[in-house]
C-alpha cells in the first residue's frame, strides 16, 4: 500500500498530540528535582562539618576555598567556607570526600549571574543564617 509510513507517523503524531504532556509552563510551573540531581549551590551543615578540608583536597578545580583556625586545644574552627560555583564541575567529588556528609546539593536549578564576582557564595554564613532561622522558629536541626 502506497503511503503506509505516511499513516504511520500520523498514527503516532496524533497519539503524542492527545495523550499526556510532557513539558511544564517554565517558569510559572516548576519541575521537582531529583533526588540525584547534581546542581545549584553546595548546602553546608556547619553542625556536622570538623573542618577536615578533604572536601577541598578533593576537588579537581578548586572551587572550594576554606579557612580553618586551630586553637590552643588543637580542635579545628572553620573560619570562612567559600564556593565559586563559576568553577564547579559539579562533579559531586567533594560530596563523596567529606566524612561526616556535612556537604549536599540544594537542588536550585535557577542558577543566574551578570558578574562573575557574584558566582562566590558564603557557605559558612549561609549555614549560620538558617541555623538562626530555625532556632527562631524553635525548629531542631538534624544531626
Amino acid at each position: 500500500m502506497k503511503g503506509k509510513g505516511l499513516l504511520k507517523g500520523m498514527k503516532i503524531t496524533w497519539q503524542h498530540f492527545w495523550g499526556k504532556k510532557e513539558t511544564v509552563m517554565y517558569p510559572e510551573e516548576k519541575l521537582t528535582m531529583t533526588e540525584r540531581f547534581r546542581g545549584g549551590t553546595l548546602d553546608l551543615n556547619i553542625d556536622k562539618c570538623i573542618s577536615c578540608k578533604l572536601c577541598e583536597i578533593a576537588c579537581p578545580n578548586k572551587a572550594l576555598s576554606l579557612k580553618v583556625s586551630i586553637d590552643e586545644q588543637k580542635k579545628r574552627h572553620l573560619e570562612e567556607y567559600i564556593y565559586h560555583s563559576g568553577k564547579c564541575l559539579m562533579c559531586d567529588l567533594c560530596i563523596e570526600a567529606c566524612p561526616t556528609k556535612a556537604l549536599e546539593w540544594d537542588k536550585n536549578y535557577e542558577m543566574f549571574s551578570y558578574h562573575r564576582n557574584s558566582l562566590d557564595h558564603d557557605c559558612k554564613a549561609v549555614a549560620e543564617q538558617k541555623k538562626a532561622k530555625a532556632d527562631a522558629q524553635g525548629v531542631k536541626s538534624d544531626e
